[in-house]
């Protein structure tokens, strides 16, 4: 597994993975939402932010997205969820930068359960703007 900084080439590899893993970890939230932020990912977050991919047999399987100290997104390809991907990537970034804060979806448990075992506290929350969905603001200390 190789993890590296995420090149222009990269842009549609990531937003299909962002996109499919969204709509299956999101079931309470309408495919449409994620289908009208494809273009909006694709040419104002991802160029804005420090990304980094991760690469199985030169296959992006999984992304990691910061501005500044806010993890935007943390993604890993559905089928291969489980194997440690996401906590690489994690881990990887909880080298460069601290604290980190991300907000996450209250309905999607398997997530918060992710970042509490990850060492994320659960510091607030509020509704998301697109969705009116609650969330909750966690953040990560060394």
């Amino acid at each position: 597994m190789e993890i590296r900084k995420f090149t222009s080439r990269d842009i549609q590899p990531i937003v299909e993975l962002w996109y499919h893993a969204s709509v299956i970890a999101h079931p309470f939230i309408s495919p449409a939402i994620w289908e009208s932020h494809r273009q909006e990912m694709a040419e104002k977050y991802l160029p804005q932010s420090e990304t980094y991919v991760a690469l199985r047999d030169q296959e992006i399987v999984g992304f990691i997205s910061m501005v500044d100290n806010y993890m935007a997104a943390l993604f890993v390809k559905t089928e291969l969820q489980g194997q440690g991907i996401g906590t690489m990537l994690l881990d990887f970034i909880k080298k460069k930068q601290h604290p980190i804060e991300l907000r996450v979806f209250q309905k999607n448990r398997k997530s918060v359960g992710y970042y509490k075992h990850s060492g994320f506290s659960i510091i607030g929350g509020e509704l998301e703007e697109n969705t009116n969905e609650p969330e909750y603001l966690m953040r990560w200390e060394p």
